[in-house]
């Protein structure tokens, strides 16, 4: 696994996240789903994006823009501007999930470029880790890593044998916590004891504590091991 350091935020990551939480949810994904009937998304160099449609194109947010790749691209404004630069229909409901942020079509999608471009390497950085532990013997199955538009993480489940379903995810930050993290969420949480499992979902590693090791990803994937470890023998 490649070393990779993990750079200090922004002070407009926040509202940059949540413009680009906004985006994906009423237009990015609704688009995909559109096309597929599926919502999720992939990171992407930059940024993060749809996976490929039957031609080969995709949709891509990089920066402050909003492309098709390849084709042409905008500046993120407004959903509504995204909206019909993508050719899909807003709606309050857009059909991928519940917990969703405010519905303003014309109100201004703030979106610093260097606050997105950490947004997109944080999605890099959990691809990465969450590749690492999918090439372990000992993990099981790893289902593939999407990015859900609703809470806007980049996550898998983790099938094995004594363990159970568990969720795996690398979160850019939320209601729980400003700043991004790894976390460990059991499905199954009963029996589950001790200072690892330190939030109501499991647990969870805060992005500054990453930042400040010689290694981040190393630290993430031992982190992610140890709860799949404690999970199949708790206490």
């Amino acid at each position: 696994m490649v070393t990779e350091m993990l750079v200090a935020l922004p002070e407009t990551f926040v509202s940059t996240r949540e413009s680009l939480r906004a985006l994906a949810c009423f237009v990015v994904s609704p688009a995909r789903k559109a096309r597929t009937d599926h919502i999720g998304l992939r990171p992407a160099a930059g940024g993060f994006a749809t996976p490929p449609f039957d031609d080969g194109s995709r949709l891509v947010v990089r920066g402050r823009d909003l492309a098709w790749d390849p084709g042409a691209s905008i500046a993120v404004t407004t959903l509504r501007a995204a909206a019909a630069f993508v050719d899909v229909e807003l709606s309050p409901d857009p059909g991928v999930g519940h917990d969703l942020p405010p519905f303003s079509p014309d109100a201004d999608l703030h979106v610093d470029a260097e606050a997105s471009a950490a947004l997109g390497s944080w999605y890099r950085f959990g691809a990465r880790v969450i590749e690492a532990l999918a090439g372990r013997s000992s993990t099981g199955h790893v289902s593939e890593a999407q990015i859900w538009p609703e809470h806007f993480d980049l996550a898998v489940t983790v099938e094995a044998g004594g363990v159970g379903s568990v969720n795996v995810g690398f979160s850019p930050g939320d209601r729980f916590s400003d700043e991004p993290y790894v976390y460990v969420g059991p499905h199954d949480a009963a029996g589950l004891s001790g200072p690892y499992w330190n939030a109501p979902f499991g647990a969870y590693l805060a992005y500054r504590g990453l930042a400040a090791t010689d290694d981040p990803a190393r630290v993430a994937l031992d982190f992610v091991v140890e709860g799949l470890e404690q999970a199949a023998t708790p206490a």
